[in-house]
């Protein structure tokens, strides 16, 4: 399989999010403390809820002109990100569309274990999963890379 050409550089913040795609930059105020207002009644993460987290995200998504004919790869320094990979894909530093696609079915299969892990702050952490799956699908996104900030710098 070829790597796409085009990168996304994202990251995702509890009030705001930000990508930049081909020089072009991108800002949205409305953060992951948004999609989580928005979709978890009394601080539930239910089946109802994760449904309407997706609602929210993909109306995010879908506010930014990225075009989704082009597959891309994206990038993200986010500690958070982090946080995903080493809850569901311990010692990985990147996750494609079929790898993030199972680890999001053992998800809501085993949501409750999930939850179980996660501190109260750490819902943060499946709310940006959830954002990494839709980002996925709406986007053409094929990888997702994390980079810690010491190896961004030296670019």
């Amino acid at each position: 399989m070829t790597t796409p050409d085009t990168t996304i550089k994202f990251s995702l913040g509890l009030e705001q999010f930000s990508f930049e795609l081909d020089g072009q930059h991108f800002q949205i105020d409305k953060g992951l403390q948004f999609i989580k207002s928005n979709s978890m009644r009394h601080g539930v993460l239910d089946e109802l809820a994760i449904e309407l987290m997706i609602y929210v995200i993909e109306e995010i998504l879908e506010s930014v002109p990225i075009q989704y004919a082009q597959p891309k790869s994206a990038i993200s320094t986010d500690t958070l990100f982090e946080q995903v990979l080493s809850l569901f894909f311990p010692n990985q530093h990147s996750i494609g569309r079929i790898q993030l696609e199972s680890g999001f079915n053992a998800f809501l299969e085993c949501r409750e274990y999930y939850l179980a892990k996660v501190t109260k702050q750490g819902i943060f952490s499946l709310v940006y999963f959830v954002f990494l799956r839709e980002m996925m699908h709406h986007w053409n996104v094929t990888d997702i890379k994390f980079e810690s900030l010491e190896t961004a710098k030296s670019f």
